[in-house]
């Protein structure tokens, strides 16, 4: 891998990572709309938290539900085609691995938009549709189910990190791929800080049952998993299961 090379993927990895698509799509289709306001999302007491990031959520917040998968569809391609020309380019060279990190990267700290993005998990699954589908897959599913299992909806954004670290470890016996996961993990939780920080503090006050059911209406991908556990019949409709 040249240097040379590896910095200029790195640097157009970051500049394409910054591109926010919901910033962009809100634009267009409702001009002088607030994202930052859809990032607040109020409790059964009325309190108010931060609990995602400025992508898919917020603009199907913002816009209404049909445009979320589209802002997600455009935050996952602009990680998934330029890997894909690397990779046809560079067959023997990883530099995949590189632009990957830094459009991440660039989606969660955008220099347009004074580092403030999203969570990174769009580019991130793009990346990985490229990168290592298998392990996406297998990764994602048992973290839903073990979420769904330990009713920590939250928790299955995270789960599937490690899993997907141990399957690039065991599996593919890959250690380039298993720093990147690591990697990964990193710049998701970097992403989460809000989240992360509000979670703790209804933990300390013991109300996560609240918690909980705020976080799986917060998002597209939350609300299908309350559905899926309302098919396995591990929750009640009406609650998050039991708390802490």
């Amino acid at each position: 891998m040249e240097l040379s090379t590896a910095i200029l993927v790195a640097l157009a990895g970051y500049l394409i990572g910054s591109i926010s698509a919901a910033r962009l799509i809100v634009a267009i289709v409702k001009p002088g709309a607030s994202l930052d306001q859809a990032r607040t999302h109020r409790t059964e007491r009325g309190e108010a938290g931060t609990v995602s990031g400025i992508g898919a959520s917020t603009a199907s917040i913002v816009l209404g539900q049909s445009y979320g998968p589209i802002v997600a569809v455009l935050d996952m391609l602009k990680a998934l085609v330029p890997i894909l020309a690397l990779r046809f380019i560079f067959p023997d060279q990883r530099y995949d691995l590189v632009f990957s990190v830094l459009a991440i990267t660039g989606h969660i700290f955008p220099v347009y938009y004074r580092f403030e993005g999203g969570r990174g998990l769009s580019p991130m699954l793009g990346s990985l549709l490229v990168i290592e589908p298998a392990g996406l897959i297998v990764a994602m599913l048992a973290g839903t189910l073990i979420g769904i299992l330990l009713n920590q909806p939250h928790l299955a954004l995270v789960l599937w990190f490690p899993l997907l670290t141990s399957w690039s470890w065991f599996v593919r016996q890959d250690i380039l791929l298993t720093l990147y996961c690591i990697l990964l993990l990193i710049l998701f939780i970097a992403g989460a800080i809000p989240e992360i920080r509000l979670a703790m503090q209804y933990r300390k006050k013991g109300r996560m049952d609240e918690y909980n059911r705020m976080i799986l209406e917060s998002a597209p991908q939350m609300r299908m998993m309350k559905r899926l556990a309302g098919k396995l019949r591990f929750w009640e409709a009406d609650s998050a299961g039991p708390g802490d």
